[in-house]
């Protein structure tokens, strides 16, 4: 299927956040907070994409686990990331701003990665299907 350019778009300005993950990481002083940061903002706009290809104004929001449930009327796919969108979301803002309760570190990359990856790939696998 053939998407539209505005929603490719969203799709390559996502991929920059990944690619922004990527290079972090092999960072010698990583930004965990900051590698995190770009994790939930890949999965947002991913998320966004749909609204974009469905030809509807993405909210201005960052829940993912919102996001997610509006888009899955469409994709039923995306059920099965609930859970990754509820863990990603706070990284979206809690962990922007000095005095954050969450303080992501190495040990946390493995899962926060994972929970973009799948998202990613959900709404990939809904963006190929045609009448998104």
């Amino acid at each position: 299927m053939s998407i539209s350019e505005e929603t490719k778009l969203w799709i390559a300005s996502a991929e920059r956040d990944r690619d922004t993950v990527e290079i972090l990481q092999t960072s010698n002083r990583p930004p965990y907070e900051i590698i995190a940061y770009h994790c939930q903002q890949c999965a947002e706009k991913y998320l966004k994409a749909i609204f974009i290809e469905r030809g509807r104004k993405p909210p201005y929001v960052h829940d993912l686990l919102k996001l997610n449930r509006d888009c899955a009327e469409f994709c039923h796919e995306l059920e099965s990331v609930e859970s990754d969108c509820e863990r990603l979301t706070p990284f979206g803002t809690i962990t922007r701003y000095p005095g954050s309760i969450m303080e992501p570190s190495a040990a946390h990359m493995p899962w926060v990665t994972g929970w973009m990856e799948n998202i990613r790939n959900a709404v990939q696998s809904c963006l190929s299907k045609p009448n998104v």
